[in-house]
């Protein structure tokens, strides 16, 4: 006679969920995502002690790689997972081969390339009618020469199949043109690059959920862009700060953008995270829209510091193919939150120290090194959004306070370069 579902064996009750791949400091909230009935199967390739110990199941590879990531699953004698997402990585599409070959919930290959690969992504929006700026594509010098003499300067190129800011350059004279090219071609693997008008204005983060046709907004935010163009070629994006400083009608017109996008991109149901400009003239423009939760720490710490929302149990359900609870997207609190990073642009270190000597201080949730910093490390000149040299997440009941909280501690980082450096 069978016995109660309470005793039913461990392996019957356990979901097992594969996390393939981490974002920038994703890696802290694996240990959220443990628990006595899940099995928590983690690919990444860069293996910190925090994946090491929240892990069930730890496997080395690139997460982009889906060949490679179904390679190394087969080889740990793993046949069955049951959700699959990543925590904050670009990598719709590996996620999305990864749930049809396991006969998970999951967005179609086509919606996930279809949010991925720029070009595909800006022809379905112009056709379903969103503002976009003026653009085209190429796959060669000469084109881009081309193009970017029809669309005028100020543009803007990026490699259609890179993420994180990777090969994004603002080419302002004619006699930049072939040289950024070549750089922008040469960091796409699919030889193509989107040439894009440059529009000035604010840009904001949107995170949500979209489900039935329904999107659920859990937090938005203003990007820091104050030292933009201190780079150029390259963007620097210098974080993120909550609340707002849009209007709530503002907001829920930027809301409506992204709402249009989403379901001309069918990203549904979905986590979705944005990247939208609002121009000096009020356009609102979606620069970017793709389904995965917004990562750096953003959606997870920095949100959820400023609203109390904790989207990853929702991102769980999705997973699995379970309801979405939108009680839990409900705002529990409004407070200020800010994320700001220090750029790496060269030198060589001569002393580093311990950045939660830092964190010590009120206000203060994290400071964080971005990059593998010891006594002769050699920094590299700032190439684009993954040079990092440090960075801090900070509240405070007001915004200004806790913008001023993060510059203190990064003026205060235990770091010293040697003369000459900067």
């Amino acid at each position: 006679m069978p016995g109660p579902p309470d005793s039913l064996p461990v392996a019957a009750m356990t979901d097992r969920l594969l996390v393939c791949g981490l974002g920038s400091g994703m890696d802290r909230s694996l240990t959220e995502l443990r628990s006595p009935r899940r099995e928590l199967v983690v690919v990444t390739d860069h293996p910190t002690d925090r994946a090491r110990a929240a892990a069930d199941v730890l496997i080395v590879c690139d997460p982009n790689d889906a060949v490679a990531v179904l390679t190394e699953l087969s080889a740990a004698g793993i046949d069955r997972i049951d959700g699959v997402f990543s925590l904050g990585a670009d990598n719709p599409p590996v996620i999305s081969t990864l749930a049809r070959r396991f006969g998970c919930p999951g967005l179609p290959l086509e919606t996930a390339l279809d949010c991925t690969l720029k070009d595909r992504r800006l022809r379905i929006l112009r056709a379903a009618g969103l503002d976009l700026p003026r653009f085209a594509t190429a796959e060669s010098v000469g084109e881009a020469v081309r193009v970017v003499a029809d669309i005028g300067l100020p543009a803007v190129l990026k490699p259609s199949d890179q993420t994180g800011s990777l090969g994004v350059l603002k080419v302002e004279t004619a006699g930049q043109v072939r040289g950024l090219a070549e750089e922008a071609l040469r960091l796409s693997p699919g030889g193509r690059i989107v040439v894009e008008e440059f529009l000035e204005g604010t840009e904001h983060t949107l995170a949500a959920f979209m489900v039935d046709g329904e999107l659920h907004r859990f937090g938005f935010a203003d990007r820091e862009y104050g030292r933009k163009e201190e780079f150029a070629p390259h963007f620097f994006e210098g974080g993120d700060t909550l609340p707002s400083r849009l209007t709530a009608e503002q907001i829920e017109e930027v809301t409506e953008t992204v709402r249009r996008g989403a379901r001309a991109l069918r990203l549904d149901p979905a986590v979705i995270n944005t990247d939208i400009l609002r121009t000096h003239d009020g356009r609102v423009i979606l620069l970017e829209i793709t389904c995965r939760l917004t990562g750096a720490r953003i959606a997870t710490e920095v949100m959820r510091l400023a609203t109390g929302v904790d989207p990853l149990p929702n991102v769980v359900r999705l997973a699995l193919g379970r309801p979405l609870e939108p009680a839990e997207l409900v705002p529990r609190h409004s407070r200020a939150a800010v994320q700001r990073f220090l750029p790496a642009d060269g030198g060589v270190v001569e002393w580093v120290g311990d950045p939660r000597d830092v964190a010590r201080r009120a206000g203060v949730h994290d400071v964080f090194w971005g990059l593998d910093l010891r006594p002769g490390a050699v920094v590299p000149s700032y190439r684009g959004g993954s040079d990092v040299l440090a960075g801090v997440i900070a509240h405070a009941p007001e915004a200004g306070e806790a913008e001023a909280i993060a510059d203190r501690a990064l003026n205060a980082l235990p770091l010293r370069f040697k003369t000459g450096s900067p």
